[in-house]
């Protein structure tokens, strides 16, 4: 009998750090996670719990005194105190929500906490109890250890009965900061030496006690029953695994006295795996192996030509074009080498998740509609599955490592959230109630912005901006499908793929001479005498500061921030991600025509040049454009299943102007030093401050839960946690999560089952979201919010989080609108106007450039 052979059940509670409680077994295998109120509990005391040995009662959001917020757990912890329900006890381990149901069930009193923590860390303290049946689940841990604490309610102390009895408490000091005062921030150095599971903060500093406690920790006296307030499972806590080994072992213990229990050494049956909500569902392979397209690749001639240039040339001079650019067009970046652009996609495809109506167009302009009976995330995953490629190269060129080898470019709206989030349910106010729905232009919302689009790309070019290369690529067809959208993929003969790359050859070419011809003129131009003739330029439009309108204005912005903070204080939540959109109406000649490139030079000739970022596009769908200059990396996932993903929180501006004193500045070297010194302070203040820490943590916690969903939870880890990473105008807080994925888990699921973004939700996330429904009063966020990005026919994949991001759609009025997301990330500790400037200063990144537009116009 071994701890290996205990089979856990951990009943979620819907919370976004459950999953991370996996990482924390040495055999997750023997570990099944169900929700609160996925079995009735006639159902679970019936079909479940027999066969399992021990129980973890989850953290979550809400009260234990509410059925909605703590399910089954009630029932649950009630027959634990009735003896003549025997076959129902079990050990249980209860988790912050798990803890304080515990104390409820028990007789005692959940309160709000004295201080408000989420994301913060405390030094835990041991305390010795009297003799107890059972060894404490903290045995072997040190005192004190530091914790990462998720609550806003805590367990009153002198309430508990007699039976459960405190083993640990933290004061309610400012340790971690306190430790975080004399230690060097993390810059960003991109170097990856290996797999860290924790980051921990330094002992050397001591806990000054206060006179405010904290229950941090209890147990029963005679049950084998334990509860902890923090979070063994975060990345941050200290002896998480040692907790789970005690409590496995107190199982053992408990099992070898209760003559009614054994251990089975069987693994888990196939059954009781399928009730787990922490396995993938499985996905259908491919009937063959044999690939049905084959790439094409070439490289160009030696001339290179900028991807900036191309495109707007391209847009200027052949404007019947199409395109998708994936633009990487901050080449300071170790994540901007690759800058693919695809031409005249086969199929562009949009998306209504309240219809569930999925619109083709092909090439030659041919629609149609059809309505889905499953998600379009599993219509896609079929999709890829039919899809696969092989590579070849013309004559005797070397393979480049090409991520994206064809496939699908376009993005994930906010709103499909609908389809990707367990236990959603999309409200009654955010149903489409156009009575003519699709009968005329963009009559509804959820036409003029759908909610996912994408292209099915079979010719792109790719620029290596390292290497200064330029590849054409395109698929040719191998063999028949009977997907009926790839009928319209790829060339059929090799001939016609050896034309088109020829003519795009020449394209490049041809295109190289025009611009050294214009370059000479403007030269000649610049150099002519002022007396010469020369056209006068035509006046700017003069435009205001404020162009654009928000959809919420001050005042009531600030008034949901107030109710954001409130919702944290009774522990609804930890963080809740607050946005709103700001809305500008263009000049009727502006179109959103592909072939009038008036409003693509927005991004070529401004938004690009203002606000260069690593994951960058410009992608163009019926009546509808995106201009983005998102800084922050969703997911990648390589051919070989890794997955990671970086979120961004923790934002101060660099220091780009001279900060010298009046009178003593030298126009030199010593100015640049006083710069580069005040902007070194800056990356430390913004490492130490322990709002943007803590909202980093929380967001890290929550995506380490999202991978845990569809990776082997032992493969979940976090190379860097909090590193500063400096851009053109600003520093980041930024971590970096990665996991291997499940074998037969796909892209597609990998993205499902993450999204929407975390940092742009809150936690826990389903909560969160379900709250910002009511406080963005049911408002599509659109494209804003989402994630846009590619899915490669190689197995690869990389999207971006829609931040930074100009929407331009087309109304039913015929304007074009374009429109700009801006948010924060509230917690307790929020300065509701505060956090309105952050969200006007996010607009920033992309207004100026929007202004500068507008005035050459």
């Amino acid at each position: 009998m071994t701890q290996q052979d205990i089979k856990t059940l951990i009943i979620d509670n819907y919370d976004s750090y459950t999953f991370n409680l996996l990482q924390l077994f040495p055999n997750p295998s023997q570990v099944v996670v169900i929700r609160n109120d996925q079995f009735t509990w006639d159902s679970f005391v019936s079909k479940v719990l027999p066969y399992f040995d021990n129980i973890i009662i989850s953290p979550g959001p809400g009260r234990p005194e509410r059925n909605s917020d703590f399910g089954i757990c009630t029932q649950l912890l009630k027959a634990q105190l009735d003896p003549t329900q025997s076959r129902y006890h079990r050990p249980i381990f209860g988790v912050c929500l798990g803890h304080q149901g515990i104390a409820h069930i028990f007789g005692g009193k959940v309160i709000h906490a004295p201080r408000i923590m989420h994301g913060r860390m405390s030094k835990v303290h041991l305390q010795n109890t009297a003799q107890t049946k059972y060894n404490d689940i903290l045995i072997n841990c040190p005192t004190p250890f530091w914790a990462v604490r998720y609550h806003s309610l805590v367990v009153e102390k002198e309430s508990l009965p007699k039976d459960l009895l405190v083993t640990a408490f933290c004061y309610e000091n400012d340790a971690d900061m306190d430790a975080l005062k004399n230690a060097k921030f993390l810059a960003d150095d991109d170097q990856y030496n290996k797999q860290v599971r924790n980051h921990f903060l330094d002992h050397t500093i001591l806990d000054q006690p206060s006179t405010q406690i904290t229950v941090m920790a209890f147990q029963h006296s005679n049950l084998p029953i334990w509860g902890v307030q923090f979070h063994p499972e975060s990345v941050s806590t200290e002896h998480g695994q040692t907790m789970i080994s005690n409590f496995q072992q107190e199982t053992i213990r408990w099992i070898s006295t209760n003559s009614n229990r054994s251990i089975s050494t069987h693994p888990l049956n196939s059954t009781l795996l399928s009730y787990s909500a922490a396995l993938p569902k499985l996905i259908s392979t491919p009937t063959t192996q044999s690939a049905p397209f084959e790439l094409y690749i070439k490289s160009s001639c030696p001339s290179w030509i900028d991807p900036e240039v191309f495109v707007d040339e391209l847009l200027s001079t052949q404007g019947d074009h199409t395109i998708g650019w994936l633009d990487s067009s901050r080449l300071s970046s170790p994540y901007s080498r690759l800058s693919i652009l695809s031409l005249d996609p086969a199929v562009r495809m949009t998306y209504s998740t309240l219809h569930h109506q999925l619109t083709l167009e092909n090439r030659q302009g041919q629609t149609t509609h059809t309505n889905l009976d499953t998600t379009f995330f599993d219509y896609l995953s079929q999709l890829l599955i039919e899809s696969k490629t092989t590579t070849t190269m013309q004559e005797k060129e070397i393979l480049p490592q090409l991520e994206f080898q064809g496939g699908l470019m376009g993005y994930f709206g906010y709103e499909m959230k609908r389809e990707s989030l367990e236990g959603y349910k999309t409200p009654t106010q955010q149903l489409c109630h156009c009575p003519d729905h699709g009968s005329k232009l963009n009559c509804c919302t959820c036409l003029e912005e759908p909610d996912a689009a994408f292209q099915f790309v079979d010719r792109f070019l790719v620029f290596d901006q390292t290497q200064h290369q330029i590849y054409l690529c395109c698929l040719i067809k191998t063999k028949e499908t009977r997907h009926d959208l790839l009928q319209h993929v790829g060339f059929n003969q090799t001939q016609e793929a050896k034309d088109w790359i020829q003519h795009q050859e020449q394209s490049i070419l041809s295109m190289v001479e025009t611009i050294r011809k214009r370059k000479q003129t403007e030269d000649f131009i610049r150099y002519t005498p002022a007396s010469s003739a020369c056209t006068t330029p035509t006046p700017s439009l003069q435009l205001t500061n404020n162009i654009f309108d928000p959809d919420v204005d001050h005042q009531a912005y600030l008034k949901t921030i107030e109710r954001s903070v409130e919702a944290i204080r009774e522990g609804e939540a930890y963080e809740i991600c607050l946005t709103t959109r700001f809305r500008l109406d263009l000049p009727k000649q502006i179109t959103t025509d592909h072939q009038d490139p008036t409003l693509w030079r927005l991004y070529t000739r401004h938004l690009r040049k203002n606000n260069p970022a690593p994951f960058s596009a410009l992608m163009m769908f019926p009546n509808l454009g995106l201009l983005s200059s998102s800084p922050e990396r969703f997911l990648k996932v390589s051919a070989d299943g890794l997955a990671e993903m970086k979120p961004i929180k923790g934002t101060v501006g660099r220091v780009l102007q001279c900060v010298c004193d009046q009178g003593l500045c030298d126009f030199g070297v010593l100015c640049e030093q006083n710069k580069l010194a005040l902007d070194e302070e800056r990356k430390q203040q913004l490492w130490q401050d322990v709002k943007e820490r803590a909202e980093n943590l929380m967001i890290v916690d929550l995506i380490r839960n999202d991978l845990a969903q569809v990776c082997d939870p032992s493969s979940v880890s976090v190379p860097k946690l909090m590193h500063v990473e400096t851009y053109e105008k600003v520093h980041h807080l930024v971590s970096t999560v990665r996991g291997q994925l499940h074998p037969g888990v796909n892209t597609v699921e990998a993205v499902q089952k993450c999204f929407p973004p975390g940092s742009m939700t809150g936690a826990p996330k389903l909560r969160s979201v379900q709250i910002l429904d009511e406080l963005e009063n049911h408002q599509p966020r659109g494209c804003y919010s989402g994630c846009l990005g590619y899915f490669s026919l190689n197995g690869n994949a990389d999207f971006n989080v829609v931040i930074r991001t100009a929407v331009a759609s087309t109304k039913s009025n015929g304007h074009v609108e374009i429109s700009v997301g801006g948010g924060g990330a509230i917690t307790f500790l929020s300065n509701p106007e505060q956090e309105w400037k952050e969200t006007l200063l996010k607009t920033k990144s992309v207004a100026p450039s929007v202004k500068e537009f507008l005035e050459d116009q």
